[in-house]
């Protein structure tokens, strides 16, 4: 997905897979059922080098407390990871916000890739440097969840042996975060290669599937859906067969043009258990406001739509039955 200070990200266009088709999504109606599954996360993205909004303003305002920390890169080339490239993995003043999200129940992910930078996939020559690179941030955060987001080639086989010794080592939750194409392709060629490779691996994980940023015809909101059914089908044929299926919406204006709207998010929600999907994932906090209504363009502080702060990550979370987020203080 798209960093906070980038807009545009290349879609492949691929061949779907053959005779795995379990049928068309469901309608999306008034009447579909509005409730995730039970223990489903709702968690936004959130770009670590971005001076605002302070990571816990989130929690303050009664959105939710799950974070997923934005992007886990290669520092200077090395594998070394620091977020962003720039911010040390273990930087005090994110560790003390990451530490009052926690005190409230909060899960905090880690996230590796994105749209630009030096991977460490790439940075990282060996499946146990690139390990220890996954741990690292892992320690330095006190999480056990970590979101693997590959949008550029990398060694497959360095990835899923990477995977595979960390998850052997300790009990962490892995996430593959990977690129659609379109309402009918689904995955692209690249992810169904990832997805495949870490499945036979034995690596146990979730297709988090970037429900955003590809071509389509009709609304955004039957393409979204038609998108998410592609996936379904795809992750379903899987062997051994992922652990879940996440989706990640791209909030308001997407970098391509189209335009997920609060009635859009609202409809979604609502046909997400029909789709089988257990998370969601927003891009991003940051972007979870009105500060910039009727924006022509993508921007990476503002949605683009007239909203109130975090009513996106409100929405998705009140679908998920999630008890509101408590400041820490009242009870609220």
């Amino acid at each position: 997905m798209v960093t906070a200070r980038l807009v545009g990200t290349a879609v492949l266009l691929v061949a779907v897979l053959a005779g795995c088709s379990s049928g068309p999504p469901p309608a999306v109606t008034a009447e579909t059922s509005s409730g995730l599954p039970a223990g489903s996360a709702v968690t936004p993205y959130v770009d670590v080098s971005a001076s605002a909004p302070a990571i816990t303003a989130m929690s303050d305002g009664g959105a939710g407390n799950d974070v997923a920390l934005a992007f886990g890169l290669a520092t200077d080339g090395a594998c070394t990871p620091s977020w962003d490239g720039t911010v040390a993995a273990d930087d005090p003043a994110l560790l003390a916000q990451l530490d009052r999200l926690r005190e409230r129940g909060g899960r905090i992910t880690v996230a590796t890739g994105g749209a630009t930078g030096e991977y460490l996939e790439n940075a990282c020559t060996s499946p146990a440097d690139l390990a220890a690179a996954y741990g690292t941030l892992l320690d330095a955060t006190h999480s056990t969840r970590l979101d693997v987001d590959i949008e550029t080639d990398v060694d497959v086989g360095r990835v899923t042996d990477a995977l595979h010794t960390l998850q052997s080592g300790r009990d962490v939750d892995v996430s593959l975060t990977l690129q659609v194409s379109g309402p009918t392709r689904g995955l692209d060629s690249r992810a169904m290669t990832i997805a495949r490779a870490v499945a036979a691996a034995g690596v146990r994980f979730e297709v988090n599937a970037m429900v955003m940023n590809f071509p389509y015809d009709g609304t955004w909101l039957q393409a979204m859906t038609a998108a998410i059914g592609a996936v379904r089908d795809q992750v379903d044929a899987i062997s051994p067969k992922p652990e879940g299926l996440a989706v990640t919406v791209m909030i308001g204006r997407n970098d391509t043009g189209p335009v997920t709207t609060l009635d859009d998010a609202r409809a979604l929600a609502a046909a997400l258990p029909g789709l089988g999907v257990h998370d969601v994932r927003l891009w991003s906090l940051g972007r979870d406001n009105g500060g910039c209504p009727g924006a022509a363009e993508a921007r990476y502080d503002c949605s683009g739509v007239d909203q109130a702060d975090f009513a996106f990550t409100k929405l998705f979370r009140d679908a998920a039955g999630a008890p509101a987020a408590t400041n820490g203080r009242n009870g609220s």
